[in-house]
C-alpha cells in the first residue's frame, strides 16, 4: 500500500512538471491566465534591449529581481523589480513568459493586463523627456521567444529585440503601447503607487505554434534618459479563439 501511494505521488509530480504554464480556465475556446508575483516570479524572465553591447554596467545600472514592495504601497509581499538607467535614450526593459496548453496552429485574440508600481509623477521634467509620460508601456505576443540579439547601429554593436515591438511611442507587429509610467494620483518623487494598463481596446492577434504555445511580454520603451525602477505585481492574460 505504501509503495502504491509513493508511485501515485510521483506520477502527480510528473504530470505537473509536464503541464507547465497551463491556463487557469478554458471555456469554449477562451483561455485565462493570471500571474501574481506576491510570493514568486511565476517563471517570468527579465531582459533588456536597445543599448550598446560594450556598455558600462556602472552607469546603466541594469538590475532586477523578485523583491519586497515599497512600504508606502501598503501591500505585503513581493513584485518583480526592474531597474535601468537609460543612457542610450532608447532602452527597453521587459518581462517574458511562454504560455502552453493552447490549441496548436490557432489564432487567438489576446488581451494583456499589467499591474505595476511606479514612482514617476505626472507632468514632471526629465532628461530627454518626462520620467512618466516618456516611459511607454507595451504588451506583446509572439510564437518566437522575444530575445535580445546583436545588431549594428552607426557602426557599433547594439542589443535589439528579435520581434517587432516598435520604437518608443510607436507599437509594432508584435506589441502595442497601452499607456505610460506616470502616476495618476501622487505628485511626489520616490513615492510609489499602483497603476493598471491593458490593451482591451486593441487586442493582439497571434497564431500559436505546432505545439499550442506562444510567448507574451510586457515592458517599457523609454525616452526618459534617467533612472527608472518599477515593480511588476500582477499580469492577467485573456485569449479568445478567432
Amino acid at each position: 500500500m505504501k509503495r502504491n501511494k509513493m508511485w501515485t505521488i510521483m506520477l502527480l509530480v510528473l504530470i505537473f512538471a509536464v503541464v507547465g504554464c497551463s491556463p487557469d480556465s478554458n471555456t469554449g475556446g477562451k483561455f485565462d491566465f493570471e500571474f501574481d508575483f506576491t510570493e514568486t516570479d511565476q517563471g517570468w524572465q527579465v531582459d533588456y534591449t536597445d543599448y550598446p553591447v560594450n556598455y558600462d554596467p556602472d552607469i546603466y545600472e541594469l538590475e532586477n529581481g523578485h523583491m519586497e514592495l515599497p512600504e508606502e504601497l501598503g501591500r505585503p509581499g513581493k513584485g518583480i523589480m526592474v531597474q535601468g538607467h537609460n543612457r542610450s535614450d532608447d532602452i527597453f526593459m521587459y518581462l517574458r513568459k511562454e504560455l502552453t496548453g493552447l490549441k496548436p496552429n490557432t489564432t487567438y485574440s489576446i488581451i494583456i493586463e499589467v499591474e505595476f508600481a511606479t514612482d514617476a509623477p505626472a507632468g514632471a521634467f526629465g532628461i530627454g523627456g518626462p520620467p512618466g509620460e516618456a516611459l511607454f508601456v507595451k504588451v506583446g505576443a509572439s510564437t518566437e521567444e522575444p530575445l535580445p540579439i546583436v545588431g549594428d547601429i552607426a557602426g557599433e554593436p547594439n542589443y535589439s529585440l528579435n520581434v517587432d515591438k516598435g520604437s518608443q511611442s510607436e507599437g509594432g507587429e508584435n506589441a502595442i503601447v497601452v499607456g505610460d509610467g506616470a502616476k495618476l494620483e501622487n505628485d511626489e518623487f520616490e513615492v510609489y503607487e499602483f497603476k493598471i494598463l491593458n490593451n482591451e481596446s486593441q487586442p493582439l492577434e497571434i497564431k500559436t505554434d505546432d505545439d499550442g504555445n506562444l510567448w507574451v511580454f510586457v515592458g517599457t520603451d523609454s525616452g526618459f534618459e534617467g533612472k527608472t525602477v518599477l515593480y511588476y505585481t500582477n499580469i492577467k492574460i485573456n485569449l479568445i479563439e478567432k
